[in-house]
């Protein structure tokens, strides 16, 4: 392969050509490790985005290349109806608006530990599903007190637009709703924080760095973001950037799920309360 006389920027390294043989060293052994965890993180990333949380009109343009799903969206609307005229709703009609919790679980969560486990052979304690060290208690006890805070201030009707993730979930009564919140924080933030503080940071992590982990981690997390509050997707940078290198400290998903949660628990029991007329 011949050298050309560009640089690469700031390397000092002599730019080489990039040709079809080259795209073989993507599945090297070298490379294969890192190739699997960026290729089907784009995968289930792009894939969940497009799982609707809300049954929305064609015309919409958030709606547009969003999966067509005929049980969920039949589901919300029957789910919709029942609220509205003040009659019992069905727990298994309830669960179905649990998709996207569901969902994440699966995409983000159980195939990425499948991949670790069984394609990486390596222990998933590596990836975060431990305890930790003395750093993880510490930081749990002072930053949730925090994520809590946060959530309950983000009550704007932007938000209510996006949150709760199960559309049935905000008008549904007092024990439905606490269902919502065990399956959204056992299951939505479970899978998110292996995909990403777990199986795109801590994998990228012998390949990268530290600081180029942490960094695409962010990204990935940020733009999944796109389409919410924009306040919301700019917190995003600094709340990915800040839970990335506190995954590292503390050698643990546990703070960062224990967090996470938080701040999306308040925030939905704050959406709740206000349109209760609790808040």
């Amino acid at each position: 392969m011949e050298e050309s006389s560009v640089k690469y920027a700031g390397s000092g390294e002599p730019e080489k050509r990039f040709g079809p043989a080259d795209a073989l060293r993507f599945f090297g052994r070298a490379e294969i490790k890192t190739t699997a965890i960026l290729l089907y993180a784009a995968f289930a990333l792009t894939l969940w985005k497009y799982i609707p949380s809300l049954p929305l009109p064609s015309s919409s343009p958030e709606s547009v290349g969003q999966i067509e799903i005929s049980r969920y969206t039949q589901a919300v609307g029957r789910g919709a109806e029942l609220l509205a005229e003040g009659k019992p709703l069905p727990v298994s009609l309830f669960l179905t608006g649990e998709l996207k919790s569901f969902a994440a679980l699966l995409l983000m969560g159980l195939i990425p530990m499948g991949i670790v486990k069984w394609g990486f052979r390596e222990k998933l304690s590596d990836y975060g599903l431990s305890f930790g060290n003395r750093f993880t208690l510490q930081s749990i006890l002072i930053f949730t007190p925090l994520m809590i805070v946060l959530g309950y201030w983000c009550t704007g009707a932007d938000y209510a637009m996006v949150y709760p993730l199960n559309p049935l979930a905000a008008r549904a009564p007092a024990g439905l709703f606490r269902l919502h919140l065990a399956v959204y924080t056992l299951c939505y933030y479970l899978g998110w924080e292996f995909m990403f503080r777990g199986f795109l940071l801590k994998g990228l992590l012998p390949k990268c760095g530290p600081y180029a982990a942490i960094l695409i981690q962010t990204l990935a997390a940020t733009m999944l973001h796109f389409g919410h509050p924009l306040p919301e997707t700019l917190g995003c940078i600094g709340g990915s950037f800040f839970w990335g290198g506190l995954a590292l400290r503390t050698k643990s998903l546990l703070p960062t799920w224990v967090q996470h949660a938080a701040l999306g628990a308040a925030l939905d029991l704050a959406i709740f309360a206000r349109i209760a007329g609790t808040f």
